[in-house]
């Protein structure tokens, strides 16, 4: 699947040594559609983590590339400053955006609620700033310019292309995962970890 090209870095993960031996093979593709104010995206997403799905063994035993979808749910109010921000990791540290990602998922379930903790928007954003600069190093000032009026067109571009994508697959339901462009019902947030493993490497052979 191609990918808009700012975040090519970022939201594919691929293995290195298989694409640096055959950088023109086809690779099997994994989409998951995740919602960072979804706890059961932070399930899945954890559980993948830990479980080594997103490590270089195992994408390259199965000769996969995964994609993150940012989908963010209007009914989360904090959904789509948190996705903001991810972006804008995913934009100027693309190396940290998964590891980024995951904290993201733990801190909107357990730090942000949809009140956005009593802040205003632009003190939310703040707060985001600060956590991005935290967790991942990347310069303040790029965070702010892309979370605030300076960058608000690349901003708006970025958060649109990822809604308009989900909506075009016709992903609604956080988390989903599709599978060389099929949905995979049979994978939710609570499927145990080799079921998940089995049913990857049936649609990959």
């Amino acid at each position: 699947m191609t990918i808009k090209a700012a975040f090519s870095a970022s939201h594919l993960l691929k293995p290195a040594s298989f694409t640096s031996s055959s950088p023109n093979a086809s690779l099997n593709t994994l989409e998951m559609y995740l919602d960072y104010a979804c706890p059961f995206c932070l399930k899945i997403f954890e559980r993948w983590t830990e479980g080594g799905l997103f490590d270089e063994k195992f994408l390259s035993e199965n000769n996969l590339q995964i994609r993150f979808n940012n989908v963010p749910q209007p009914w989360h109010l904090r959904s789509i400053p948190i996705h903001n921000v991810g972006l804008a990791v995913g934009r100027y540290k693309p190396d940290a955006f998964w590891k980024y990602s995951l904290q993201l998922f733990k801190d909107a379930k357990e730090t942000w609620n949809d009140n956005l903790n009593g802040n205003t928007p632009d003190e939310f954003n703040k707060i985001l700033v600060e956590h991005a600069h935290k967790h991942t190093g990347v310069d303040k000032t790029l965070i702010e310019d892309y979370l605030g009026e300076k960058n608000s067109g690349t901003r708006m571009a970025d958060i649109k292309y990822f809604v308009r994508y989900h909506r075009t697959t016709g992903a609604h339901v956080t988390p989903s995962i599709a599978i060389n462009g099929i949905f995979v019902s049979s994978i939710e947030s609570s499927t145990d970890l080799d079921k998940v493993i089995d049913i990857i490497k049936q649609q990959t052979i």
